[in-house]
């Protein structure tokens, strides 16, 4: 596909994903914003959710391989350097992902607030399940030290990692200004940091 006519199509595509949502938009609007029929569309892309792959797919898979290595790097630490720089490692990792999502922002408009009907609708649920999965192996490595560390349910669990994420893209749906977003995030992870501390049951001194 000529590079030149892609860019319109996309940008065309992005401003009506922005205007209309998933549901809403029109593969027959698109065409027209990019100055080609609508046959000619549907010759490059085959529907309206490959379209929509063409706008936010890169960025939404990039997004997560971020949040991946960010969680298994920080694995690969000693459980002691886990409970010590969980603070500001998980914070410093938010920012990274924060700041992207802003050099990103149209596509992440578009997957948290514009997908409805399409496969992005539950993209937060793909970054909860990774944090469900470090969340046990984190108890879990706290088990292995002989520490006495309480267990919440499956469903506490993934009820509280899904509310973390929701409310950090909150910062998305009320479009706030980067930095006020960074500063959003913080105060969020605080406060799910010391929730989680309560939750445990554990004194993170103990761990040696």
């Amino acid at each position: 596909m000529n590079e030149e006519v892609l860019k319109e199509i996309i940008k065309a595509a992005k401003e009506e994903f922005l205007s209309l949502g998933y549901n809403e938009a029109s593969m027959r609007n698109i065409a027209k914003k990019a100055n080609l029929t609508t046959g000619s569309l549907y010759y490059r892309f085959l529907d309206k959710a490959e379209m929509l792959d063409a706008v936010v797919g890169n960025e939404a898979e990039e997004l997560l391989t971020m949040f991946k290595r960010i969680q298994n790097d920080f694995a690969k630490k000693e459980i002691k350097s886990q409970v010590s720089e969980m603070g500001s490692y998980t914070e410093n990792g938010l920012h990274v992902m924060i700041n992207y999502i802003y050099d990103h922002y149209d596509a992440f408009k578009i997957i948290i607030c514009k997908s409805k009907g399409s496969k992005y609708e539950f993209y937060i649920d793909s970054l909860v399940d990774i944090e469900v999965e470090n969340t046990y192996r984190f108890i879990n490595e706290l088990k292995d030290k002989k520490l006495k560390v309480r267990e919440p349910s499956e469903d506490l669990i993934h009820i509280l990692c899904t509310s973390f994420f929701a409310s950090i893209f909150e910062v998305v749906q009320h479009d706030m200004k980067r930095e006020e977003a960074l500063k959003y995030a913080d105060e969020i992870y605080a406060f799910n940091e010391a929730g989680w501390s309560v939750l445990l049951g554990l004194d993170f001194k103990e761990v040696k």
